[in-house]
């Protein structure tokens, strides 16, 4: 049953006078929670309320107050985090606390497991592996498996194996159940993945090897199966205190209540209107079902926001306020007052990309640094045109989320068939094409490269029997999908509709690697979909990869004044953008299907996460929020009308707007 919590204030407890500013260094609510005694404490910190400032002086009052700095656990989502905080708690009180144990999840669980390890059954002396060095014990499991050969099948890459066992173990799923979802072409063969990731398991316990994820599986099981170093754990800590909390997944919301059971002194800070990592396992439910499972919980709100203007709290609180669940919050500007948000419809992607550019050249003029605006989308597709466009601008920027278009491994590997087909002799786009086959290495991508580029066309050393003896057995799958793909690619039909080529590419080869290569496949094949769109306006296919040619080869280093050259622009997933602040912020592609994104359409639960989502791209902004949409997107090479975001419309209140339209043309 969906529920909405009504938070009351809490007045702070009498104790002995401080020596730190409370009454001019803080507001009511941060000093409520400061200076709060122990017990279960939820602290709801809205965007922009100061909540890390709140949670270190926290710790500077328990540490004044007397409690032993070792015996506080402070947990973050970055040790930069940690660090700073712990820093800065030192500097309050002018003592050190190198004792504090401080950290991730993963970096606190790696010193218990290490501590603890030969209670599990591990070698006293152990040692954490990365993750090429896990992926080799997978490889390692599959051949001694045979999997490779016995499973009739092409089998799943180690690296696929590794992200469906971490899926698991975060969202507390079975790998088949996982499997179902992100690679159900494996779907017969999990009896198999299932022996050679226990193969994989148990070879790290023989020779004493972590892995990432066993950091926080281990810590579980000290604290569940172990009581001797359960005892131990819970009774060392007398105060946890944990950032973020709506990011935790259940893994490390069973360890936190575990590690609290004794003293029962547990802060837990975080929004619950920011909860919107659930595909990597968060757990909406940790934060909302808090004051259940600590029912003498105290409950505190942080509302006074020290970021945005007026205006855009006004439609972020309208905003958030749509959504069934959560805690009822309202955030308080204490900013001044500016320019209301602006909705801004354009003709297409081109003149959407047009307006972002040419805004922020306006802004530069008005003294805006470029470094303090940011465009957001929701995924990095639908970037591509705004990326070109401040490349040929000259206006220097960062991709936050990730590589620049171009430059990303599985744009690369597509536009590497097309050079291939435009020229067999193009020995380095042959040589990393057929490294993407199964059991392929260098110097069989090479001596393949070779063969292809010794005949006068593609097509003809495609025809030429030869080149699978070249190969071996265990890549002919891989390799006749990718020969169907770049013979359809180098046929009179697609040469001249580099569209149809990439997306040839896409349907008949490289959609099926993708869940082995990357963590995101859906991402992928959605940003080369967006390739194949953009593809479209250079016609055929030489025409198209010269013009990749000339948009990689711009900079986008330099501004025509160079007196501001370290700065850039900011363009990130609003994801990635989450914690950081703007003066000014570009919201692109605000249309139905894109935010929210299709799926969330039928799910109400997923569709107030991308609403949580559309709520953490607007709080980044302080002064001016531009919400832009294009009226028409192509789509597999058509033109089609879009439907303004929900997000948007929901909010188009005629007595009272919360945003100015502009319409471009």
């Amino acid at each position: 049953m969906e529920r909405t919590y009504r938070l009351k204030r809490d007045e702070a407890p009498a104790e002995a006078p401080s020596q730190l500013p409370l009454e001019t260094a803080l507001n009511a609510e941060q000093r409520a929670v400061v200076q709060a005694d122990g017990g279960p404490m939820l602290v709801v910190a809205g965007a922009g309320t100061g909540k890390t400032r709140t949670l270190t002086w926290r710790l500077a009052r328990l540490i004044e107050r007397g409690v032993p700095a070792e015996r506080i656990l402070l947990v973050t989502f970055t040790n930069q985090a940690a660090r700073e905080m712990t820093s800065r708690a030192e500097e309050l009180i002018h003592t050190r606390a190198r004792a504090l144990c401080a950290g991730t999840f993963h970096s606190v669980g790696r010193r218990f497991v290490t501590e603890y390890a030969a209670l599990l059954g591990y070698p006293e002396r152990c040692a954490i592996i990365d993750r090429d060095d896990s992926e080799e014990l997978v490889k390692q499991a599959i051949g001694e498996l045979g999997a490779n050969t016995t499973s009739g099948a092409r089998f799943p890459r180690a690296a696929l194996l590794l992200r469906l066992l971490s899926t698991s173990i975060n969202t507390g799923r079975t790998v088949a159940d996982v499997l179902v979802d992100e690679a159900p072409q494996f779907a017969d063969q999990v009896e198999l993945m299932y022996d050679v990731l226990l193969r994989y398991q148990n070879r790290k316990q023989e020779l004493g090897l972590f892995d990432f994820d066993d950091l926080l599986v281990l810590w579980q099981r000290l604290l569940h199966e172990v009581p001797e170093a359960a005892e131990r754990l819970s009774a060392r800590f007398e105060h946890i205190l944990v950032d973020e909390y709506q990011d935790t997944n259940r893994l490390q919301a069973d360890i936190i209540d575990r590690m609290a059971s004794v003293h029962r002194n547990l802060v837990v800070v975080g929004d619950d209107s920011q909860a919107i990592y659930a595909f990597r396992g968060a757990d909406y439910q940790n934060i909302l079902g808090f004051p259940d499972r600590y029912p003498d919980c105290r409950v505190f709100r942080l509302e006074q926001n020290y970021r945005s203007s007026p205006q855009i709290l006004a439609l972020a609180n309208a905003s958030i306020h749509q959504n069934t669940t959560g805690f009822a919050k309202t955030l308080q500007a204490h900013a001044a007052p500016g320019p209301k948000p602006a909705s801004v419809a354009c003709a297409h992607e081109q003149e959407e990309a047009l307006f972002v550019a040419q805004r922020i050249l306006e802004l530069r003029d008005e003294d805006v640094g470029l470094d303090r605006i940011a465009v957001l989308y929701r995924a990095h597709a639908h970037a591509i045109a705004i990326e070109l466009e401040l490349k040929r601008r000259n206006i220097p920027y960062v991709v936050r989320s990730g590589m620049r278009f171009f430059e990303q491994r599985h744009i690369k590997d597509v536009v590497a068939c097309l050079r291939l087909a435009a020229n067999p002799r193009d020995e380095l786009a042959a040589a990393r094409v057929f490294r993407l086959c199964d059991g392929v290495g260098n110097a069989t991508a090479n001596r393949l490269a070779q063969f292809v580029a010794a005949h006068e066309t593609l097509a003809e050393a495609l025809a030429n029997p030869q080149l699978t003896a070249i190969a071996p057995k265990r890549a002919q799958p891989s390799l006749g999908a990718l020969r169907e793909a770049l013979g359809a690619v180098c046929s009179d039909a697609l040469r001249e509709d580099a569209a149809g080529s990439v997306r040839a590419v896409l349907d008949r080869w490289y959609r099926g690697l993708l869940p082995s290569l990357y963590d995101t496949p859906g991402n992928r094949a959605q940003e080369i979909e967006a390739l194949a769109d953009y593809a479209a306006q250079a016609g055929g296919v030489s025409a198209f990869l010269d013009q990749i040619a000339l948009e990689s080869g711009l900079s986008g280093e330099e501004l025509l004044n160079h007196e501001r050259g370290d700065e850039r622009v900011v363009l990130s997933t609003i994801h990635r953008a989450k914690g950081l602040e703007f003066q000014a912020v570009f919201l692109l592609s605000m249309v139905e299907e894109r935010m929210p994104g299709g799926p969330a359409l039928f799910r109400d639960e997923a569709l107030e996460e991308e609403r949580r989502v559309f709520y953490v791209g607007v709080t980044r902004a302080e002064r001016e929020l531009y919400l832009t949409r294009p009226l028409q997107v192509t789509i597999r090479g058509e033109r089609v009308i879009t439907r303004s975001s929900r997000f948007v419309e929901e909010l188009a209140a005629p007595a009272a707007p919360l945003f100015e339209r502009w319409r471009l043309s």
